[in-house]
C-alpha cells in the first residue's frame, strides 16, 4: 500500500471512529463533545485576557510616549536658562530627517490651589502652538472643555482630574505656587492663570495633575534648581530601530553647529521600568491562563481513553487485517487532534468577538453591578451612600480599551493547544496500540 493510500485510509478510519453513528448511548462521543466545549471554554479566558492586556499596553504606551516621554527627549548639559538657546537648538533638530516635530518644554513641579482646595501640580511649560503642530497631542489628548489656548501668559490648560479636584471650570483661576532660590535660601513664587481648557488622555495615571502654561512664562516662574528643561522630538519611527539612527544624526547635529553638550534619551530609556511592569503582569496574566488551557487539554485524553474503551473490538479487528502499532496510535492521536481543532475553531472567534465587544461588556458589568449594590443598600436604608463602583479604575487603566487583535499570537495559541492536546493523548493512543487481538476478542 502506498504512503498515501495508507494515510488515506488512516484518515478514513479516525473520521469514522469521531463521527459514525452508534447504535446505543455513547459515552465517549459526550466525552469528546465536552472535550471540545472545554477547549473552547478555555481559549475565550486566554484571548480575552490577551487582546485586552495588548490593547490597554498599547494604549498607554502610545499616551505615554506621545504625551509624555516624547520619542526622543534631548537635556542641554548647560547652566543656561535663555529660551533662545532652546529655541535655536529645536530649529537644528528639525532639520534631521524623520523628525516631525520638536517642543521645548519646561517642566516644574508647584502646589496648585483654588477657592476650593490644593493640590500638587505638574507644571508643563510649552510652545503656545503645541496642540496645532503636533499630531499625537490631537490625538490621545481629548479637549473636554474649552479649548487647547496658551495665547496669554496667564493661560493654562489643566487636566480632568486636577479640575475635579480644584472644582475648576473653563474662566476659572488657578493659583499656583512655585519656589525660586536666590542667595543660597529658598522663596515662594506666586502666579495666577486662567483656565482656558479642560483635557483628558483616557489615562488619569498620566494626566490627574497636569497644567499646561506657555513655555516663557514657565521661564519665568521657575529658577533652574527646581525645574528641568527638554527638547521633545516627534519622529516618524517611534517604534522603529531607525529611531536610534535619528537619535545618533541628532546629536551630531547639535554637536557640529554649536558647542552644546546635548543627552539625548529614547522613550524606552525613560520608561524602561513602566514598561517592564506591563510586560511582567501580561505575562503573569497569560501564564495562569495557559494552565486553564493545559488542564482543558486533559479532557481530551480522557475522551481517548473513553473512546479506546468503546472501540476495542474495531482495533481487534483492524489488527487482524494488518494494521501496526503505530497505525492504531495515529489514529487516536488524529482524533485527539481533530478535537483540539474543533474547540480552537469555536473558542477562538467567540474570544475574538468578546474581547472587540469589551468596552461594552465592561460597561454592562458595571451597570449591573452597581445595580444591585444600590438595590442593596436601599433595602438596608442606606442608599445615601451609595457610590458607583468600576470594575477598570480609571485612576489606573483606560477609560476605553483600544482593540488590538495580535494575529501571529492568536496562531501561536492555537498551535500550542493542538500540540498539548496530541501530547496529553500519546500516552492512551501507544496503549491502544500496543492491545493483542487474541486477548480482546477473548473478552465479546
Amino acid at each position: 500500500m502506498s504512503f498515501f493510500k495508507k494515510l488515506k485510509s488512516t484518515f478514513f478510519i479516525a473520521f469514522n471512529f469521531l463521527f459514525s453513528k452508534n447504535s446505543g448511548p455513547s459515552n465517549a462521543r459526550k466525552s469528546m463533545v465536552g472535550a471540545v466545549f472545554c477547549i473552547a471554554l478555555s481559549i475565550l479566558p486566554l484571548l480575552v485576557v490577551l487582546i485586552v492586556c495588548d490593547g490597554m499596553i498599547e494604549g498607554m504606551t502610545n499616551r505615554i510616549v506621545s504625551l509624555s516621554s516624547y520619542d526622543l527627549q534631548v537635556v542641554i548639559a548647560s547652566d543656561t536658562t535663555d529660551y533662545a538657546d532652546y529655541e535655536m537648538t529645536s530649529r537644528l533638530i528639525m532639520e534631521v530627517p524623520n523628525v516631525k516635530s520638536t517642543v521645548v518644554e519646561r517642566q516644574g513641579m508647584a502646589l496648585a490651589g483654588s477657592r476650593e482646595g490644593r493640590t500638587g501640580a505638574m507644571i508643563r511649560g510649552v510652545d503656545v502652538d503645541l496642540y496645532e503642530k503636533n499630531e499625537s497631542f490631537q490625538k490621545y489628548l481629548e479637549v473636554l472643555e474649552g479649548k487647547f489656548d496658551l495665547s496669554t501668559k496667564n493661560s493654562a490648560v489643566i487636566g480632568e482630574k486636577l479640575a475635579s479636584e480644584l472644582k475648576l471650570k473653563v474662566g476659572d483661576t488657578l493659583r499656583v505656587i512655585s519656589s525660586s532660590e536666590s542667595n543660597g535660601k529658598t522663596h515662594p513664587r506666586f502666579a495666577s492663570f486662567k483656565v482656558k481648557g479642560i483635557v483628558s488622555s483616557g489615562y488619569q495615571e498620566l494626566d490627574a495633575h497636569w497644567i499646561f502654561i506657555p513655555v516663557k512664562t514657565a521661564f519665568d516662574l521657575f529658577s533652574t534648581s527646581s525645574s528641568r528643561i527638554i527638547i521633545g522630538v516627534e519622529t516618524t519611527c517611534p517604534f522603529d530601530y531607525e529611531l536610534f539612527q535619528v537619535q545618533k544624526e541628532i546629536n551630531q547635529q547639535i554637536r557640529r553647529e554649536t558647542t552644546l553638550l546635548p543627552t539625548i534619551y529614547t522613550w524606552k530609556n525613560i520608561n524602561s521600568s513602566k514598561f517592564e511592569n506591563f510586560a511582567s503582569t501580561k505575562l503573569l496574566l497569560v501564564l495562569i491562563m495557559s494552565i486553564i488551557v493545559l488542564v482543558s487539554s486533559v479532557n481530551v485524553a480522557s475522551s481517548i481513553v473513553m473512546l479506546i474503551m468503546e472501540k476495542k473490538k474495531e482495533i481487534a479487528i483492524l489488527k487482524s487485517f494488518g494494521t501496526s502499532n503505530s497505525d492504531i496510535v495515529f489514529i487516536f492521536l488524529l482524533i485527539a487532534f481533530f478535537i483540539a481543532l474543533l474547540g480552537i475553531l469555536f473558542g477562538v472567534p467567540l474570544g475574538i468577538l468578546c474581547s472587540v465587544n469589551a468596552n461594552s461588556i465592561i460597561a454592562f458589568f458595571e451597570k449591573a453591578i452597581n445595580v444591585m449594590i444600590l438595590f442593596g443598600m436601599n433595602l438596608t436604608g442606606h442608599g445615601e451612600k451609595f457610590s458607583a463602583v468600576s470594575v477598570l479604575n480609571p485612576e489606573y487603566y483606560l477609560q476605553t480599551i483600544p482593540l488590538v487583535l495580535p494575529f501571529k499570537e492568536i496562531f501561536a495559541i492555537s498551535v500550542l493547544v493542538l500540540i498539548l492536546s496530541v501530547l496529553v493523548s500519546l500516552v492512551p493512543s501507544i496503549k491502544a496500540g500496543r492491545e493483542k487481538p487474541v486477548s480482546i476478542f477473548r473478552k465479546f
